[in-house]
């Protein structure tokens, strides 16, 4: 999770984008940016759940997370990349997962100065957002690792 930053502090993150806002994520969470090709579907699925992605020798379970926040699940487009995460903590080192974006990922630096918490109002109303940042204007939402991981791992 992102902790009170000093002034002097960065936190080296990874924008996310999606279709209606983007995602704020550590870039140490990250394990690669691959991009979007074809998933395998998983019959009886949830919604969220859009397919898997043959990964480094291994099935890398792949989330809508527009779908998470309420909303449509959405096509892959030609600037579609997949995010591949390491393992929530507690999981086994080779249950990664990813999420679809709608472009390149940018990274972000993020400093007490340059970005300014989100009010409630602001964000989805969703257990999978722990809050919300601003910087340089554009809203950024930090999603809540400990409630994807329940989600994921029921």
């Amino acid at each position: 999770m992102i902790k009170a930053a000093r002034a002097q502090d960065r936190i080296h993150s990874l924008e996310i984008p999606l279709a209606e806002t983007s995602l704020l994520v550590p870039s140490a969470a990250i394990a690669e940016v691959v991009t979007a090709g074809s998933l395998a579907p998983v019959p009886g699925s949830p919604h969220w759940l859009i397919g898997v992605l043959g990964w480094r020798l291994q099935a890398v379970p792949v989330v809508s997370f527009e779908a998470l926040l309420g909303g449509a699940v959405r096509a892959s487009t030609p600037a579609s990349k997949f995010v591949v995460f390491y393992p929530l903590p507690g999981r086994k080192p080779h249950e990664f997962f990813a999420v679809l974006t709608q472009s390149e990922p940018r990274p972000q630096s993020i400093d007490a100065a340059s970005a300014i918490a989100a009010e409630p109002g602001e964000l989805p109303d969703t257990p999978y957002l722990a809050a919300g940042l601003k910087a340089d204007g554009q809203l950024l939402a930090i999603p809540d690792f400990d409630a994807l991981k329940a989600l994921f791992y029921k």
